[in-house]
């Protein structure tokens, strides 16, 4: 087993000859969710300010993905009456997707050969989800191995528990990592087992060290509340209904505090049609004067919008980053335990409430001062470890170019 962060990799014999190296880098890009495509920005973001060149690809398909797909509308996919049996049969359809994925790793395997590196990026990737994501995973590990590639996993995170096939896949790929830095501390505990010790904690690819130094404009200079809607994910989807009469209930007291300061009410979603439906359902039941419904088709129209924002009320956890990103206070209100591992690791662990805290939630709404939260939320970030962690993470990518890069 390597070590986390192992500095002591080298380039292949003959690609010293690249201006850049460059990086093969795989996630979920191409999906309505903009919360995917804003991590797809940020790695091609983040490998270019450290001197590398990156090649987009998706992990589920193992296939090549334009670099400007956040940009592209997504098209969702129809199932077929062959879809609909395998939907219906788990063990068919893990057998014919391991199958499919031998084929196209092997199609891929000559246009990895130009990179210096393979790199698993951004999102709930380590995550068993019926074998989807480990048997792609196993395939890259062993690719990397086959081709004498550096493999990188950085800020990937875990959801759910591990069945015992995606535990040894999951083990195998990390078990051939050059380089592992994961997304949360909760994420680190888990890894902690199978790697012998706690990796470095990098972040969210959507939130990078500028945009928190350079500071921005006070929420008090803004007047609108952005309130995100989404279907609660298969564990929670019970909640639904509870989940949509609590926010209802948190935005007609929002309201009522939003009349006496002339602000409005904002009902968001990042982008899947599930959620569409359910912010659908939620704007039809309130009675607030002025209040609108955004359902943003690219990630510049949903930024733009949590940019003029005084506070946004996230459910999904990049509803929460992008918010971070364009300097606004957030509260988290959720379900699941994802998005409060991530406030805990950025150190704002009491903004993050559960749907069960519905009550407590919008008494310290309605009296909350939105530029003190902004400020006491900077303030975590700026002295967030994560930095450092990522310091790291862009030495190792130098060495594993094999020269010093243009890293910042």
């Amino acid at each position: 087993m390597n070590a986390p962060l192992n500095a002591a990799a080298t380039l292949p014999a003959g690609d010293e000859r690249r201006a850049r190296p460059e990086a093969a880098v795989f996630g979920e890009w191409n999906t309505s969710n903009l919360g995917d495509r804003g991590i797809h920005d940020g790695v091609l973001r983040f490998f270019s300010e450290c001197g590398w060149d990156a090649r987009s690809y998706g992990l589920s398909t193992l296939t090549p993905v334009p670099a400007d797909a956040a940009n592209r509308p997504a098209s969702a996919p129809v199932p077929g009456r062959v879809v609909g049996v395998l939907g219906r049969v788990p063990p068919l359809k893990r057998v014919l997707r391991g199958a499919r994925q031998r084929v196209r790793i092997a199609a891929l395997s000559p246009r990895l050969r130009h990179s210096q590196a393979i790199v698993v990026g951004g999102g709930a990737l380590l995550s068993d989800a019926n074998l989807h994501f480990p048997q792609s995973l196993v395939r890259l590990a062993r690719a990397a191995r086959r081709l004498g590639k550096p493999l990188v996993c950085l800020g990937c995170s875990v959801e759910g528990e591990w069945s015992a096939p995606g535990s040894r896949m999951i083990g195998e790929f990390l078990d051939a990592c050059e380089v592992i830095a994961v997304r949360d501390h909760a994420t680190a505990g888990r890894l902690a087992a199978v790697i012998g010790a706690p990796p470095p904690v990098f972040g969210d690819f959507c939130l990078w060290e500028s945009r928190i130094m350079e500071g921005g404009g006070s929420p008090q200079e803004r007047h609108s509340y952005a309130i995100n809607v989404s279907q609660l994910p298969g564990p929670w989807a019970g909640a639904q209904e509870h989940y949509e009469d609590a926010l209802v209930a948190l935005i007609s007291r929002l309201a009522r505090r939003a009349q006496g300061r002339r602000a409005g009410i904002r009902i968001f979603t990042t982008g899947t049609a599930e959620d569409a439906r359910a912010a659908q359902r939620v704007f039809g039941r309130i009675d607030a004067v002025g209040a609108e419904l955004h359902l943003p088709g690219n990630l510049a129209q949903l930024s733009s919008m949590l940019r003029t924002s005084a506070v946004a009320v996230s459910t999904r956890l990049h509803a929460a980053i992008l918010a971070l990103a364009e300097q606004t206070p957030v509260v988290g209100f959720s379900a699941g335990p994802k998005l409060r591992n991530y406030f805990a690791t950025l150190g704002i662990r009491r903004c993050a409430y559960d749907v069960a805290d519905q009550a407590q939630l919008m008494d310290w709404l309605a009296q909350a001062d939105y530029g003190e939260l902004y400020s006491e939320q900077r303030r975590a970030l700026v002295h967030s470890p994560i930095w450092a962690d990522r310091a790291r993470v862009r030495r190792s990518l130098e060495l594993l170019a094999g020269a010093e890069t243009t890293c910042r």
